[in-house]
Parts: structure tokens; C-alpha cells; sequence
């Protein structure tokens, strides 16, 4: 059997129907920061507003992981996009009125982050269902490229938009985009069963269960210790991003969508390097590569030149592309199904649970002290822990 899943038709279908529709969410995800920065000038508040993007998966992760092993992926996956949908459509209602400001921008956000929790744990063991197990890194990697495609261009299209028709427009494509995974889930089947034996009637003693399994594993508990500090070091100083495009280098929402898809494009190579072949990957990879970050993030808040500042943003999409994507593909071939989608929840409770307080700790400290000191202090400490864990795993 072909090793690849761009091979598997099935596979295909859901993986154009999810990049078209990813290319929507990152043009929501410019459009959303640079909206916080627009109208209010403040770096606690584009931090507050990534807060309430990530933080319902600090709060429902385990829980929407646990139900993910319960109930059919595919259809979960279809009523949470669905719903996503319509999110976007109230968002553009909101945006088009006069009255719009920060309050009422974080209420859709939050609303978007409850989803997008839901989602998380669905969607990473969705991919399983759809390929044979020989194909499964194959699917990872693929989706991750797609994901990162999507990172590059998206918001390059977003930047065209928010400067011709405004951020409304930008919410409003991301809501259409929500149609190109919905007819995509339409059409494809799972080739494995969700479920292979019935699962006990008690949900928090499968979420017991699933933070067990974790702090049993050695292999994934170490995984999730590093994500832990890339996502609140390295993800939740990403975050700044819209300031320093325009109160460091002065260049506005053009600036924001160029640092966004360099990120893409470097995390475009991170895929196709871990495309290739994974046999190189292990869980020293993923350590190394969160010090490395580290000391990039650090440089980056040190240069004045915005070309060698972008070319650095482009070494960090690589670089984290290598930790994140890295981890899951690590996580998916250790972890057993039975319990995938709550380890899947988890993850997620980690990697995006940690951007949202990474950008809230980072923008408030930033608000207080300045925004390029915070930055070269959040860089260094992201290396320093991940070089305390790489010392500690030796002895």
C-alpha cells in the first residue's frame, strides 16, 4: 500500500475542502488583531483578545477531547464548522456597525475560541479515521503544509482586504470559507471506526483517564512540557505582531500580513521537510528547536531593519513549525486510538491554552514596561526553560 496520503482520495478531498477553508481563518486572524490594535493602540488589548481566542481551550480542552472518543468525528466536525459559519456572519454584523469597539469585538472572539476548542481535538483525530495507519504521518505532515500554505497566503490576501474594504469584508470571507469544509466532510467517509469498543457512561472519570494516560507516558508528558513553553513564550510573543508592524516599524496592516506570511512561509518548509521522511524526528528535535526559537524571538526584538526582522520571522516559522507540528505527529504515533481524542484535547489545552496566556502575560508586561524589552525577556526565557528540560532529561 502507497505510503502517501495525498494518494488516498478520501484523504484529498478533506484536505483541498480544510485548506480553502484555512485560508478564510487566517484571513480572520489578521483582520481580528489588527481590528485590537486599530482601535485601541495597546498592547494589552491585542493580548486580551488572543486571550479570548485561546483560552476556552485551557478551559474545555480535556472535556471537548473526551468527546471527541465518544461521538462520530466527521459529523462533530460539520456542526462545529457550521456553527463557526455563523459566528462570522454575527462578527460582520458587528464590525459594520458604528458603534463597534473592543468589548464587543471580544464577544464573537470568545465565542469563535469555544469553537475552535471544540474543533481541535475533532479535527487532529478526524485525520486518523480518514487514512490507513501506514499513511498516517503522511496526513499529518500534508495537513500541516496545507495548514502553513494557508499561513502564507492567507494573510497576504487579508492584508489586500483590510486595506481595500476593511476588516467587515475580511470577517465575512472567512464565513463563506466555512463552505468549502463543509462540502468536503459531506463527501468523505472514516475508514476506521471512531470507537472500537463502548465507552464507559462517566465523563470525568474518562477525563481522569486521559491526564493519567499523560502523566504516565514519559515520552508524551515530555512532549507537552515543551509545548508548554513554546506556546507561552514563543506562539504568545507572535501575538504582538500587529504593534510592532505599526508602532515599531510603521507600516500598518501591510506589515502585519508580510511578518504573518513569512511565519508561512517558513512553516511551509517545516512541512515539507517533515513531508520528506520523519525517521530524523524525535523529541530532542522538538527541544532543540524551542531553544532555537527562543534566542530567534530575542533577535527579533532587537533588530531596527524591518527586511532582517521579516527573514527572522521566517527562520521562527520554521522552527516552531518543526516543535508543533513535530510534537503532533509524535503524539499521534505514541498515543493509542481508544484514547486519541482526549490526548489530542490535551495537546490542545497546552499548545493554544498557552498562547492565550502568553499573549495576555506578554501584552500586559509589554503595556507596562515596553514592548521590545518584553519581547527580548520572553525570548530568553523561552531558551532558558527548554534548556533547563534538554539538562534535566540527561540526568
Amino acid at each position: 500500500m502507497q505510503t502517501s496520503a495525498l494518494r488516498n482520495r478520501n484523504f484529498l478531498t478533506y484536505l483541498i475542502g480544510n485548506t480553502i477553508s484555512l485560508h478564510g481563518l487566517w484571513v480572520y486572524r489578521v483582520a481580528l488583531g489588527w481590528s485590537a490594535w486599530q482601535l485601541t493602540e495597546s498592547e494589552f488589548w491585542v493580548g486580551f483578545i488572543a486571550f479570548t481566542q485561546f483560552f476556552p481551550v485551557l478551559l474545555f480542552g480535556p472535556f471537548f477531547g473526551v468527546l471527541a472518543d465518544r461521538f462520530n468525528r466527521r459529523l462533530a466536525s460539520v456542526l462545529i464548522n457550521f456553527l463557526s459559519a455563523g459566528n462570522m456572519l454575527f462578527l460582520v454584523l458587528l464590525a459594520a456597525d458604528d458603534g463597534f469597539d473592543i468589548t464587543i469585538l471580544a464577544l464573537p472572539a470568545f465565542i469563535q475560541g469555544v469553537l475552535d476548542s471544540a474543533h481541535m481535538p475533532v479535527r487532529m483525530s478526524l485525520v486518523a479515521n480518514l487514512v490507513p495507519k501506514i499513511q498516517l504521518q503522511s496526513a499529518i505532515a500534508s495537513a500541516s503544509i496545507a495548514f502553513n500554505l494557508s499561513r502564507f497566503s492567507g494573510p497576504a490576501i487579508a492584508g489586500i482586504i483590510i486595506t481595500v474594504s476593511g476588516v467587515a469584508t475580511a470577517f465575512a470571507i472567512n464565513a463563506v470559507s466555512y463552505l468549502a469544509i463543509l462540502t468536503a466532510l459531506l463527501l468523505v467517509r472514516q475508514i476506521q471506526e471512531d470507537r472500537p469498543e463502548p465507552r464507559d457512561s462517566n465523563i470525568g472519570k474518562e477525563l481522569r483517564e486521559g491526564f493519567l494516560y499523560v502523566i504516565h507516558h514519559k515520552s508524551i508528558r515530555l512532549l507537552l512540557i515543551v509545548i508548554a513553553i513554546a506556546s507561552v513564550f514563543g506562539r504568545g510573543s507572535l501575538e504582538m505582531l500587529p504593534p510592532f508592524a505599526d508602532a515599531v516599524f510603521h507600516r500598518g496592516s501591510g506589515a502585519l500580513a508580510m511578518f504573518t506570511s513569512a511565519i508561512g512561509a517558513g512553516a511551509i518548509a517545516g512541512g515539507v521537510m517533515l513531508s520528506r521522511g520523519t525517521a530524523w524526528l524525535n523529541s530532542s528535535v522538538v527541544i532543540g528547536g524551542t531553544i532555537i526559537g527562543g534566542i530567534l524571538i530575542s533577535v527579533f526584538a532587537l533588530v531596527g531593519n524591518f527586511w532582517l526582522a521579516l527573514f527572522i520571522t521566517a527562520l521562527l516559522g520554521l522552527v516552531l513549525s518543526l516543535c508543533g507540528v513535530g510534537s503532533q505527529i509524535l503524539l499521534q504515533s505514541l498515543v493509542d486510538d481508544e484514547i486519541r481524542g482526549r490526548v489530542s484535547g490535551l495537546w490542545g489545552m497546552v499548545a493554544f491554552g498557552g498562547t492565550a496566556f502568553g499573549g495576555l502575560l506578554i501584552g500586559t508586561i509589554a503595556n507596562l514596561y515596553g514592548l521590545t524589552n518584553t519581547i527580548l525577556l520572553a525570548g530568553l526565557s523561552c531558551a532558558a526553560l527548554a534548556g533547563i528540560v534538554a539538562w534535566r532529561r540527561r540526568y
